[in-house]
């Protein structure tokens, strides 16, 4: 497994105050992400510094992610309204961009869309989106995850759309909205691998 980079100070100490158990998540995500990024030849130390922010709003509450995304501009979708928790990725990036004004455009990007997805994301955001799923304490949410795991060593694309595929199902089985984010996510993947997959 890669060994992850050291972190801006400034990250640091967000990171070190959160729970222990979203701690070691992101821990796990960082090793995970950067596995990915030696895989497909990105560059380690800005996956690697998106998937260490990428969960920083996480243990927020719903009226701190709410009021955060309103006065950030963030724009708010009825399924955000149900699950105001889906909102911690544009108010973690945001925060990250306050926090360190030199982070790139790609690693804002992964932190912000490392939920639902975007169908225009770049190879560090779909390298962070798949690190998030593929943590084992997330495995009994998602049972397709084995089979996303294994397309991702070879392509990113058709990972992310299988598992949005099995969450889809996984999501209406349950009765919870699907972010539209993700459909569009799903739906512009589809498109760029030709319907394909």
């Amino acid at each position: 497994m890669a060994k992850a980079s050291s972190l801006p100070p400034q990250l640091q100490a967000v990171l070190d105050g959160l729970s222990p158990s979203l701690y070691e998540h992101i821990q796990n995500v960082r090793v995970i992400a950067s596995d990915l990024a030696d895989g497909h030849g990105l560059n380690r130390d800005r996956v690697d510094l998106a998937a260490a922010a990428h969960d920083i709003a996480r243990a927020d509450s719903d009226d701190v992610l709410m009021r955060e995304a309103m006065e950030q501009g963030v724009r708010i979708t009825d399924a955000d309204r149900a699950k105001p928790l889906l909102l911690h990725g544009p108010v973690g990036a945001n925060r990250l961009r306050a926090k360190l004004p030199a982070a790139d455009e790609a690693v804002i990007e992964a932190v912000y869309w490392h939920t639902t997805g975007l169908a225009t994301m770049g190879p560090i955001a779909k390298a962070v989106f798949l690190a998030d799923k593929f943590d084992l304490a997330k495995a009994p949410r998602y049972p397709h995850i084995e089979w996303v795991r294994e397309l991702a060593a070879d392509d990113m694309d058709r990972a992310i759309v299988e598992f949005l595929r099995g969450d889809l199902v996984r999501l209406l089985n349950e009765g919870v909205p699907v972010h539209p984010a993700s459909l569009e996510t799903l739906n512009g993947l589809l498109l760029s691998l030709g319907g394909g997959v």
